[in-house]
């Protein structure tokens, strides 16, 4: 049998305990999404460049949207040189930068840059 003083402490130590649950909760969440978008990022980034060492006729930015598919994630490409593999360059380099929004919705909005470089294969 419990002392009558000692009723309700459960309560009060569920009351205490649930916030941080809580708490690492979201912030799992939030790290493991923003890990995998700023992966999904980087290998935009290393495809385009690739892509663009194999055959500069191509376009990074199209490149980039079709590995997006129907992701509605704004963005934005470079490229370097913007001339791509010819006239003597030996790397091009495509960097992505696109603007994500919080998944639990109580951050906003930020953005992830994504770097990809490859030696041409002219």
């Amino acid at each position: 049998m419990h002392a009558p003083r000692e009723r309700g402490a459960a309560a009060v130590e569920l009351a205490l305990v649930v916030p941080l649950l809580v708490t690492f909760l979201f912030g799992i969440v939030e790290g493991g999404t923003r890990y995998a978008q700023q992966s999904q990022v980087n290998h935009w980034a290393f495809v385009a460049a690739r892509d663009l060492a194999i055959d500069p006729t191509k376009s990074a930015t199209t490149i980039v949207g079709t590995l997006k598919g129907s992701d509605t994630t704004a963005y934005t490409v470079t490229s370097t040189p913007t001339t791509k593999c010819t006239g003597g360059a030996t790397s091009v380099t495509v960097t992505v930068t696109a603007t994500k929004q919080s998944p639990t919705r109580m951050f906003g909005t930020y953005t992830l840059t994504g770097r990809g470089v490859a030696r041409c294969e002219n």
